[in-house]
């Protein structure tokens, strides 16, 4: 095998790098745009900033248009949250490692552990006793739930979907429905949006309480709305990336081990 390019990026790809070196694979940090010579390329995630332009550190604009045409037929490109259209790219293959539901549970959980020093770190108040309301019950809000209630804090969930506010009642957490949400959203100390999907309209933005403090931990497109956080007078901390800020030798570990699950596959299959 050809040695494995690690696209510079944040501290996860150093991890990443370091880690395929430490078990038996000759992985190098890359920070040029030549990709003649590279068989595997390891890129950052999300693969993309601002939809367009490409995610590493020694660029800040490169365009996602110009990074596809300097690709070559028979590349694989680790990533992740890699846009749809790519994978209809004709003989260069796409490995999204956010579809290995390892990495995105284990990512779910360092989110979870980064995000409680947010909070404390953006609050005025403890989290013991704080009313905390998570937007979203899949996995990210699973082990944030976990995470916080554990800490004393008061949890309560919205999800549109019926079964997972079943879930969430059955860990002892209080369920909202949708229609209700106006009824209580004035007694929250903090809320957290999981979910990349505008929830809250204009009217739940004015009912919440000024110290309120908004926390999106969601990709884009995002939940929360800049401009009636501002409106209000909200606080509205944005934490993209959280494991690879407050975790990345977790993340980036995590990462290399799905890339190498995914190498041994290829090479047992021969394909």
């Amino acid at each position: 095998m050809k040695p494995i390019a690690v696209l510079s990026g944040d501290k996860r790809q150093d991890y990443i790098c370091q880690y395929l070196n430490q078990n038996g694979y000759h992985a190098y940090m890359k920070s040029t745009m030549d990709f003649n010579q590279d068989e595997y390329i390891i890129c950052s995630t999300p693969l993309c900033k601002k939809g367009k332009y490409l995610n590493c550190d020694f660029y800040s604009s490169f365009p996602m248009d110009t990074f596809i045409h300097l690709l070559k037929p028979g590349q694989t490109i680790f990533a992740g949250s890699i846009p749809k259209d790519l994978h209809n790219i004709k003989n260069v293959k796409f490995i999204d490692i956010l579809h290995d539901e390892t990495v995105v549970w284990n990512n779910a959980v360092l989110t979870a552990e980064g995000l409680v020093s947010s909070i404390i770190n953006n609050t005025d108040s403890t989290i013991r006793n704080a009313r905390i309301l998570i937007l979203g019950f899949g996995k990210c809000g699973i082990n944030v739930a976990r995470i916080l209630s554990s800490l004393s804090a008061k949890i309560s969930i919205y999800d549109h979907t019926a079964l997972h506010l079943i879930q969430a009642r059955a860990y002892g957490y209080e369920g909202i429905e949708y229609d209700d949400l106006i009824h209580h959203i004035h007694k929250f100390d903090v809320i957290i949006n999981t979910v990349p999907k505008e929830i809250f309209k204009e009217n739940h933005y004015l009912k919440l309480k000024s110290s309120c403090v908004l926390f999106e931990i969601a990709s884009a497109p995002y939940g929360f709305k800049d401009e009636l956080a501002s409106k209000y007078n909200l606080s509205l901390i944005t934490c993209p990336g959280i494991p690879g800020a407050t975790a990345p030798k977790a993340a980036g570990e995590l990462i290399a081990k799905s890339i190498i699950s995914y190498l041994e596959r290829t090479e047992i299959n021969g394909s």
